[in-house]
């Protein structure tokens, strides 16, 4: 298994944008993208916080089911609960996760980190941002839906301290050889789309070309913060 991590800072002052690819036992692999939050204090410091307590949740447990990641997102709320109130600072930040034993693969998020599955360089999954775009269009009341993509940025979920308002979303799936798994940030997707990046993975030689394409896309268009982590070479 391969992994290979990009990230700009775009155009802004800081990278609030905290990567990590880490073997966690003998068996199981995790990746997290954590995008601290704009508008919001020190978001690099929220996502550092909160790749660190899920990383060592994780990493802690023999159990890496649904309950655990749950717990795992917990324990990252409580540490951020507890750094604001000793520095009265508000902080938050979202959080993409993949968690691969053997060919099993978790996939977890929090707010709109996006994870992108390709099966035979054709789009299988993707997940959906929990923000007030996806939430006012699957109200049934909405009979004519407005044009609603002004909202996307407004997530309506993230890791802020409370349980309540981070509650992950989850996605099962069986790897075969030749997947790709793309976890990104909303620098990313907001830039290239899903099937943008099918059409890269289709069109580049190699996975460095593939790559560098990006690379080249984000250097020249991301305003924001813009992180990646492509999860290839899987047996």
């Amino acid at each position: 298994m391969k992994s290979t991590i990009i990230s700009h800072i775009g155009k802004r002052k800081t990278n609030q944008d905290l990567t990590l690819a880490k073997k966690i036992n003998a068996d199981s692999y995790l990746y997290l993208i954590a995008d601290g939050m704009g508008g919001y204090d020190n978001g690099e410091i929220a996502a550092e916080i909160v790749i660190e307590n899920i990383a060592a949740y994780l990493s802690s447990t023999s159990l890496l089911n649904e309950i655990a990641i749950r717990k795992a997102i917990n324990k990252a709320n409580l540490a951020l609960r507890k750094y604001q109130e000793q520095h009265h600072s508000k902080l938050g930040s979202t959080i993409g996760g993949v968690i691969i034993t053997g060919n099993v693969t978790k996939i977890f998020w929090v707010g709109d980190v996006k994870i992108l599955h390709y099966s035979q360089r054709k789009l299988c999954f993707e997940s959906k941002a929990h923000n007030i775009t996806n939430e006012l269009s699957s109200l049934n009341s909405l009979n004519k839906k407005p044009s609603l993509s002004k909202y996307d940025h407004i997530v309506t979920r993230s890791i802020q301290g409370d349980s309540k308002k981070s509650i992950p979303s989850f996605h099962e799936l069986l790897l075969k050889k030749g997947d790709e798994l793309i976890i990104c940030s909303d620098g990313v997707h907001n830039i290239i789309d899903a099937h943008t990046l099918q059409y890269i993975l289709n069109n580049e030689d190699s996975s460095n070309l593939v790559i560098d394409t990006i690379n080249q896309r984000l250097e020249k268009e991301a305003n924001d913060n813009a992180s990646l982590i492509l999860i290839e070479d899987f047996e």
